[in-house]
């Protein structure tokens, strides 16, 4: 593993599975008003999915708004068939949002979106070839995709790249100690996705350990010898060295 250690804090690794996210801390929640989404395009149900004898299916992304309510990133976390998650990903991106707010303030946040499919004319509305392909359990082919707990892993993936936060010169010859928690997807290829900062004791400590975050690279998450997903918690505890 290769990293760069020029300041002092200390690090431990933890994987938990867990959805959304706030991007950023939050401190007061009675003040917090949610994303709002403004306008949607649905998708209609993709009837080469019912030539396949599947005639359901979901679809979950995970998206981040920034605080002028742009869309700037989509993850898709999981799906019951490839397809689908294509679909998802594509209209997910055509809807518009009102951002959310923190004490009046807009502010960038994590969410995600579910997406239900289904196949409203009926099984066999499509005569003969659907009915066969239902026979032959075409659906149960399909590869799915979903975000795999720690326990399920082959192993805990390996950090190939790791460079470390560097203490925010506000804080120099302060003696100032503080926290960040950054929250994130480890991808099937090993990269850091959506990372967001669920907690920090200073703004500038959250944001120096996101920096860091998006540089990192791992081995691939192996379930049975296959790439997955999986999210990751990283804790920071920041101090300046003597």
């Amino acid at each position: 593993m290769k990293s760069h250690n020029k300041n002092s804090l200390s690090y431990s690794f933890l994987i938990l599975l867990i959805v959304v996210f706030t991007a950023g801390p939050v401190s007061a929640v009675d003040n917090f008003e949610s994303l709002k989404v403004l306008n949607t395009v649905v998708p209609s149900y993709p009837t080469s999915m019912t030539y396949e004898g599947i005639y359901d299916g979901d679809a979950q992304v995970v998206v981040q708004v920034d605080s002028t309510g742009e869309l700037t990133d989509v993850f898709l976390a999981s799906y019951t068939h490839p397809k689908f998650g294509r679909i998802a990903d594509e209209y997910i991106r055509k809807w518009t949002f009102q951002p959310a707010k923190l004490n009046g303030e807009p502010i960038s946040v994590i969410k995600s979106f579910s997406f239900r499919f289904e196949d409203k004319r009926g099984v066999f509305a499509g005569g003969i070839q659907e009915s066969a392909a239902a026979f032959l359990n075409f659906g149960k082919r399909a590869k799915y995709k979903r975000i795999y707990h720690l326990w399920e892993l082959d192993e805990i993936p390996e950090p190939i790249y790791m460079t470390t936060p560097k203490y925010p010169l506000e804080f120099k010859g302060q003696g100032v100690v503080g926290s960040a928690t950054v929250i994130f997807y480890i991808d099937s290829n090993g990269m850091p996705q959506m990372p967001h900062v669920t907690e920090a004791s200073h703004d500038n400590f959250g944001q120096t350990a996101l920096v860091a975050v998006r540089e990192w690279k791992f081995n691939p998450p192996m379930v049975r010898k296959r790439p997955v997903d999986i999210l990751a918690r990283q804790h920071f505890t920041f101090y300046e060295k003597d």
